[in-house]
């Protein structure tokens, strides 16, 4: 269960337009305790029209679905749009240059862990498009898509440069990676084949819902992440694993492909163009860094937009 009080205004919504239609609050409201009740991808999916919204959405959205099949005890109520609510989505569509939708009121989801180690409450608000109550969040403009389109990999190379990129022997960032670092082929080298094979198995894995495949591809993190044991040692069942694996397949590369980047010591940046787990385009820079003779992402510095 994530114990922060709710998302970023961005991230605690999903974009209007479902098949499966509310006609008032209470009604989405009870659509939507069903869906977490049974922990029901399918049936959250059908409440809300996601095609306009990023992988990040995706991915918030359905690990609320999962945390509350499998971690946390949840209800669904509906509220009134409080001013500071409002506030954080206007500040929100600013800074993202998106558009705000037009808000009649509030979904809250009160989280408790199972365990009693956490709660929290995610927030979304809601509109009355139609005849029919619905989830709505921010849309990017299409001028903001259209200026992220024109946006070069080496682009965003570059801003990682400029922001610096951590030296784990130094313990700072170096900002001189463009003239002290070695430039890589095309193919990015050993760091580049590493991230093509990487991201291929962890598809694989996910598309055939395999948690263990996705333990033994992935790298420490993924060990970790999809393990059958908890932090605690507690046995986590096949099923749990599967929707985890199915929810962190969001926001997976996939068809990686490298367009060059810079080598120093163990870490390699990367210019990468590749898909995200809902067919976005993922444009920018990967950092790989090698640890224990294997390299493994260490950072991400990417713009994402819709394919077409």
């Amino acid at each position: 269960m994530n114990p922060s009080c709710f998302f970023i205004p961005l991230l605690c919504g999903v974009l209007a337009g479902c098949a499966q239609a509310a006609s008032s609050p209470k009604a989405l409201a009870q659509a939507m305790q069903s869906a977490l009740d049974r922990g029901d991808f399918a049936a959250a999916r059908a409440l809300a029209d996601l095609d306009a919204a990023p992988a990040e959405l995706h991915f918030f959205y359905f690990d609320q679905v999962r945390e509350c099949a499998d971690e946390s005890r949840c209800t669904v109520a509906v509220a009134p749009l409080d001013a500071e609510f409002r506030q954080q989505l206007a500040e929100q569509a600013a800074q993202e240059k998106a558009e705000l939708p037009p808000i009649e009121g509030l979904v809250t989801i009160a989280a408790k862990a199972k365990d009693g180690s956490s709660s929290g409450t995610m927030k979304m608000p809601y509109a009355r498009i139609g005849k029919d109550c619905r989830i709505v969040a921010l849309r990017l403009s299409p001028a903001e898509i259209a200026r992220r389109r024109a946006i070069t990999g080496e682009q965003m190379l570059r801003e990682m440069f400029a922001a610096g990129v951590y030296d784990t022997a130094l313990g700072t960032r170096r900002t001189d990676w463009e003239t002290a670092a070695t430039r890589l082929p095309a193919d990015g080298g050993e760091a580049g084949a590493a991230l093509v094979a990487q991201t291929r198995a962890m598809a694989a894995a996910a598309d055939a819902r395999d948690p263990d495949a996705a333990v033994r591809s992935g790298g420490r993190i993924a060990a970790l992440v999809y393990a059958d044991k908890d932090y605690d040692g507690k046995p986590v069942s096949l099923e749990a694993r599967k929707r985890k694996l199915q929810v962190q397949s969001l926001r997976l590369l996939r068809e990686v492909k490298i367009g060059g980047g810079y080598r120093l010591g163990d870490d390699a940046a990367l210019v990468v163009e590749a898909r995200d787990g809902i067919g976005w385009i993922e444009r920018g820079a990967v950092l790989m860094s090698r640890e224990g003779g294997e390299w493994v992402v260490s950072g991400r510095q990417l713009t994402t937009f819709p394919a077409d």
